[in-house]
């Protein structure tokens, strides 16, 4: 567990080649954790910390969204709070069922579902402040961002990515774009996604942009001609300066072309 802020700390794995992070976050009466990963033994040491550190906090799981990387350890705490936006279990449900086989299978502890929903915004509040979950649609229909008010820190899931988001919500892009610009007005110092390092907003700047240009590159080469597999969109002009893609995010970037195609 390495510590990125008063009372917040995350611990990294590599999920199928995506750096990938759970975090935990310490208010005065709830211990907040964000985000599963991928199997109950990846958070043995997010439960050993609790165990350690949380005394008589309650603990409060949060799934950021219905993706097997952010809850397929949701049985490290089962009988618990599982909280997650209203749409989450029953995607959950039919990720489980999936016979997509880029969808991992599910560990054998199962996938407990989550406990408490909500739909817009849940808020927790204590002696300390507020801590708000926003629902932030675009990259899944169940999308959420955890906001400490006070503490201006923002768990971003993967409403925000870097160094580039991958395109996961059917004509969702609309929806994307809106809820980044929401964000922007947010008072946030530190924002924490769960794929790539916590930074400032720039990464809310830096996904826009790069959302928008594909959108606005696939329209305009589909409407010359070019097919689902011949787009020539570098990502390169489309990201922040100086960044270079491994080629775990430039396959992500390729497969962003042939979904923004099927779309525009």
């Amino acid at each position: 567990m390495g510590q990125i802020a008063r009372d917040t700390w995350v611990h990294r794995i590599d999920a199928e080649g995506f750096p990938t992070v759970t975090a935990v976050t310490f208010t005065e009466r709830r211990a907040f954790v964000i985000d599963t990963l991928m199997r109950p033994q990846d958070m043995t040491p997010v439960t050993e910390f609790l165990a350690e550190n949380a005394g008589a906090r309650r603990v409060v799981v949060v799934n950021t969204h219905h993706h097997w990387d952010h809850v397929y350890g949701n049985a490290a705490f089962e009988g618990g709070d599982i909280v997650a936006q209203r749409a989450c279990p029953r995607l959950i449900t039919a990720q489980l069922a999936t016979a997509d086989e880029s969808v991992p299978l599910p560990p054998p502890e199962g996938v407990p579902l989550p406990t408490i929903t909500f739909g817009d915004r849940l808020t927790y509040t204590g002696p300390d402040g507020s801590v708000h979950l926003i629902h932030t649609p675009g990259h899944s229909e169940d999308s959420l961002c955890v906001f400490r008010a006070e503490s201006r820190l923002l768990f971003g899931g993967d409403t925000v990515e870097w160094p580039l988001p991958n395109f996961q919500q059917r004509d969702g892009m609309k929806d994307w774009v809106r809820t980044l610009r929401q964000l922007k007005q947010l008072p946030v110092d530190l924002i924490v996604p769960t794929h790539g390092p916590a930074m400032g907003k720039k990464i809310i700047d830096a996904n826009e942009r790069y959302i928008t240009g594909v959108y606005a590159a696939v329209a305009e080469q589909k409407q010359g001609g070019a097919g689902r597999h011949d787009l020539d969109v570098p990502a390169a002009g489309l990201l922040a300066e100086g960044v270079e893609l491994d080629e775990t995010y430039r396959s992500a970037h390729r497969d962003n072309l042939t979904w923004a195609w099927d779309e525009v």
